[in-house]
């Protein structure tokens, strides 16, 4: 018996490298399109969100500025603002049948018409405004105007409309806030 020797040939690389005919130079470019694709959308989402997250501080912002200012414009009823006989500098006595005062003077666009914000300073693009009106006198709360006590009619107070305008961290987010006081 002879021996046989077996020899493994090596296969040829040319004929291996034609076989493949770059499918993998092929995938791996669309897993990096792919991916780039995905590092865009996700660098573009962070971007949107914190636009979203800005804006809602300026809207924010502007609802605390207004808050505050009718806070100073309550300060001032029965003290300071007092003289709502000619519906002028930013004082309006309603009437019935004509407009509201909050609603005839744009409040987008500061004028003498309204009066200003004169409190602590606040953080904002501009300074904030308010008007008030002078609204009928009515009852206390839980009385009526027909309320008899003691021979007397009930007690009146004297009714305010407040109506605050401010802007917020720029001029393009503003807030208005309205509010009835008594007196």
């Amino acid at each position: 018996m002879t021996a046989m020797s077996t020899t493994i040939m090596p296969s040829n690389p040319l004929f291996r490298r034609r076989s493949q005919g770059g499918v993998v130079l092929f995938t791996a470019l669309i897993l990096l399109i792919i991916l780039t694709l995905v590092g865009v959308l996700l660098a573009r989402s962070e971007s949107v969100e914190e636009s979203i997250s800005e804006n809602d501080q300026d809207h924010a912002l502007a609802i605390q500025a207004a808050e505050a200012t009718l806070r100073f414009a309550e300060a001032g009823l029965g003290t300071t603002y007092t003289n709502f006989v000619g519906d002028t500098a930013g004082l309006y006595t309603w009437q019935s049948g004509t407009t509201d005062a909050f609603e005839q003077y744009n409040l987008s666009s500061p004028s003498t018409a309204l009066l200003a914000y004169g409190g602590t300073p606040l953080p904002v693009a501009g300074t904030p405004e308010f008007l008030i009106e002078s609204m009928p006198s009515t009852a206390l709360p839980g009385m009526t105007l027909q309320y008899v006590q003691y021979g007397s009619a009930s007690p009146t107070v004297n009714v305010y409309r407040i109506t605050a305008y401010s802007y917020g961290g720029d001029m393009n987010t503003t807030a208005e806030l309205q509010e009835i006081d008594w007196q």
